[in-house]
Order: structure tokens, then C-alpha cells, then sequence
């Protein structure tokens, strides 16, 4: 098939690398010094997996370029794996250049309506708990090996697609978002405003204030009437992406260093702005959400 991946982060490349090598024509859509490197000189991934992708293997879009009308329609399917803050844009891209359904495979909550605006009955959501960090333009590296779940009106048809990554189908879009959610507002915010790996959560303080976090949202996904595990069950997942992803930095720590624009208001900030419509409180989210915007 034909596959456009819109975002070029750590996850979009790994994505990206895993599609050319299971034989699929595949489009990634970048920008930057980063996606200079991935036309001229292709990928190279560690870690998990140790795999090379030449620049002749797949084909590169800038963004700074814009799209060619040669594209539009032109790919069976597309994944958007960008920041939120992008997302409005890459869904019209995918809503231009794609003949098929469109996945949105990104952190947090709204992004799964903002594609369905361009896309219509043609969306699908996904979440993945694969652990991927970008080393330098053009390299990275799968810290952790995980899974995809994917749900919404076209999702089924991406678990072929992705099956080289272990999708699975999960007919509760909700729920996938959300029990996605609970694990990063426990350790992104924390760990980007202590400047630690995801290792270090598990020690106390911090462990008690990541579980505590996420139980808030979990109370406030509850009331919406999300279904997410139990409360210790919740904790134990938890515990476990922090110990396979001990010597991980993640994206938000990540964004913190080099200055960009984090995915605060669509993580905590979310929690805070659902809470409030609900009139339940959510101090420990709306903390982290004001120290994130003051480390800007």
C-alpha cells in the first residue's frame, strides 16, 4: 500500500521505518534539519531495533515546501503522529493527499475531533506505549518496545497495517484515549519539571505525587463515564512503564530543553478544563499545567 506518515517525531520515523520494511511505498512528511536528513540520507534506528533506512527506500515531503498537487489522493492511507498543536494542519494534508481512512496515532485529548472535521467517517484514533526518543537529526532510538491500540470508525482496517507493532482493536475510543492520558499526566509534567528520566518517578516523593495525579484524572474520566481500570490496577500499569522505560527522557522533557512548545494543554490541561465543566476539582493537574507554562 501506499502510506503517508504526517509527523516525522521518534514515533512517526519508527512507524515510517517498520512500513518500508514490511514492504509498503511509503510518504513522510517533515520539516526542518531533521527532515533534510531523512531525504538525503535516510534513517538510522537502535535499540530495540537496529535497522538503516537508505534515502531511495521511501520519499520525503518538507513542510517548508508544501505539497505537490501530483499527491493529492494519491496514498491508501495516512498516520498522523505530530504534536496537537499541529494537528489541524496535518489533517487537512491527510484529507488532501489520501483515497482511504486516516489514523490519529498522538498524545492527549481533541485530536481525534479535529481530524474528523477534515476526514469525517474516514478517522481513526490510535495510542501507542512505545518508548521512542530522537538522538540527533535523522537517528533514533526504541528505548522501549510496546503496543498500539486503535479504535474509531475506520480503525480495524490499520490493524493489518500496523500489525509489525502489535495493533490491536479496541471498539472504545474513549477508553483508549484516556488510559493513554493517565500514564502521561503521571510522568511527562513531573518528570520535565524535575528534569529526570522516567526512572527516577519511581522513587518517593515523586512516585506518590505521579500515582496521585493520575487517580485525579482517572476520577474525572470516571465521572464522564470512561471506562479505565481500577485504581490499583491503574498504579500497576504505571509502575510498569516506568521500569521499562526507566532510562527514558520523555517528549516533554524533551520539549522543555530545547525550548518548544509542550502538549500541556492537551494532557493536564485537558483534565483541568473536563474537571471544571463537571465542577470537580483538580489541583494536582492544574499545578503541573501552571509549572509546565512557566518553564515556557
Amino acid at each position: 500500500m501506499r502510506i503517508a506518515v504526517l509527523g516525522a517525531g521518534s514515533i512517526g520515523c519508527l512507524i515510517a521505518a517498520k512500513l518500508v520494511e514490511a514492504g509498503h511505498d511509503v510518504l513522510v512528511h517533515a520539516r526542518g534539519e531533521h527532515g533534510a536528513v531523512l531525504a538525503l540520507s535516510g534513517l538510522n534506528v537502535s535499540g530495540v531495533w537496529d535497522f538503516q533506512i537508505q534515502p531511495n527506500q521511501w520519499t520525503v515531503s518538507l513542510d517548508e515546501a508544501g505539497i505537490h498537487p501530483s499527491l493529492e489522493k494519491s496514498f491508501d492511507q495516512s498516520i498522523i503522529t505530530c504534536k496537537a498543536k499541529d494537528t489541524a494542519k496535518l489533517a487537512e494534508i491527510a484529507a488532501q493527499i489520501t483515497d482511504g481512512p486516516v489514523l490519529s496515532l498522538q498524545n492527549g485529548l481533541g485530536n481525534h475531533e479535529i481530524l474528523s472535521r477534515y476526514v469525517f467517517e474516514n478517522s481513526a484514533v490510535g495510542v501507542t506505549t512505545n518508548a521512542v526518543k530522537r538522538i540527533s537529526p535523522g537517528q533514533i532510538e526504541w528505548v522501549g518496545r510496546g503496543s498500539i491500540a486503535v479504535g474509531g470508525p475506520t480503525g480495524e482496517q490499520f490493524i493489518e497495517t500496523l500489525s509489525m507493532l502489535d495493533a490491536e482493536y479496541n471498539h472504545d475510543v474513549s477508553s483508549i484515549i484516556w488510559n493513554k492520558l493517565l500514564i502521561n499526566v503521571a510522568i511527562n509534567p513531573l518528570a520535565a519539571i524535575c528534569g529526570v528520566m522516567n526512572g527516577e518517578l519511581l522513587s518517593e516523593p515523586l512516585l506518590s505525587q505521579a500515582e496521585s495525579t493520575m487517580l485525579e484524572a482517572a476520577n474525572v474520566a470516571r465521572l464522564l463515564g470512561v471506562e479505565v481500570a481500577e485504581d490499583h490496577i491503574l498504579i500497576q500499569n504505571l509502575h510498569s512503564v516506568l521500569d521499562s522505560t526507566a532510562e527514558n527522557e520523555c517528549s516533554m522533557l524533551a520539549d522543555v530543553k530545547a525550548g518548544r512548545e509542550t502538549e500541556i494543554d492537551v494532557l493536564c490541561g485537558q483534565v483541568v478544563a473536563r474537571g471544571e465543566k463537571l465542577g470537580v476539582p483538580t489541583p494536582l493537574n492544574s499545578m503541573l499545567l501552571s509549572q509546565i507554562k512557566a518553564l515556557r
